[in-house]
């Protein structure tokens, strides 16, 4: 889980980086920033590494009332 983590936190660093360029920039291109962003997320590790940090299912209020009783 730890190598996980550390992918994800290297994927947002990377994002949030190419916004604050974006952000900074003189001539500021959204269609290229966003490209950039696409490509970070969807980099193989960073895909699986959310799908195994992903809960199998999103917890309900019906499971969790359920386990606190």
């Amino acid at each position: 889980m730890k190598d996980e983590l550390a992918i994800l936190l290297e994927a947002m660093r990377a994002a949030q980086a190419e916004l604050a360029a974006y952000l900074n920039s003189s001539d500021p291109n959204a269609e290229l920033t966003l490209a950039k962003l696409v490509g970070i997320l969807e980099r193989r590790e960073v895909v699986r590494a959310t799908r195994l940090l992903r809960p199998a299912r999103p917890p309900t209020a019906v499971s969790e009332l359920a386990e606190a009783s």
